[in-house]
């Protein structure tokens, strides 16, 4: 009787080696990284993680005028890229002109916000941002290399520019 149920037995073995398919709970689950329409940087979050070289968040010192100090600190830069061609880049940041003498005191911390539609060429994604109805656009450009995307943005202190390059990474952990 046993030489009967051996095909069987066979079977049941095989089929116990077979991976066993568990879906993945949906808190496991990321979205893939899809390309943009135009050439291939991939759609979805980016988060700065470097501001001028240095880890976030990230503070400087700029000389205003004689004893004052226009004092900044970057807490969060996070830029969103649509597959349809449109991104919205936000930044939570603090900012003052303090007396250089004078113990710093805290400000609280503000969100800006730019959305509008970019452009991606390969190398360069250029970002068009929808204009104010009090305030000019400004057209910024922003350099990719490899997965990363380096984005200078130019404040100013008074009268004078000052640049911040920010280096973006993909983070499909967002939105």
């Amino acid at each position: 009787m046993l030489p009967k149920l051996a095909p069987y037995a066979v079977a049941l073995v095989m089929l116990g080696a077979l991976p066993v398919h568990r879906p993945t709970p949906a808190f496991a689950r990321v979205a893939p990284a899809t390309p943009s329409a135009s050439s291939g940087v991939p759609t979805g979050s980016y988060v700065a993680v470097l501001a001028n070289g240095e880890k976030l968040p990230w503070t400087t010192k700029v000389p205003a005028v004689q004893g004052l100090v226009h004092w900044a600190r970057l807490d969060l830069a996070v830029l969103r890229l649509s597959a349809d061609g449109r991104y919205t880049l936000s930044y939570r940041y603090a900012q003052d002109v303090i007396d250089s003498r004078q113990p710093m005191k805290m400000p609280p911390a503000r969100d800006e916000l730019s959305v509008g539609r970019y452009a991606d060429r390969g190398r360069t994604l250029t970002f068009v941002p929808t204009p104010a109805k009090d305030r000019r656009a400004q057209t910024v450009t922003a350099e990719v290399v490899g997965a990363d995307i380096f984005l200078d943005k130019t404040v100013f202190v008074g009268e004078r520019p000052f640049r911040v390059r920010l280096l973006f990474r993909r983070d499909p952990s967002l939105w």
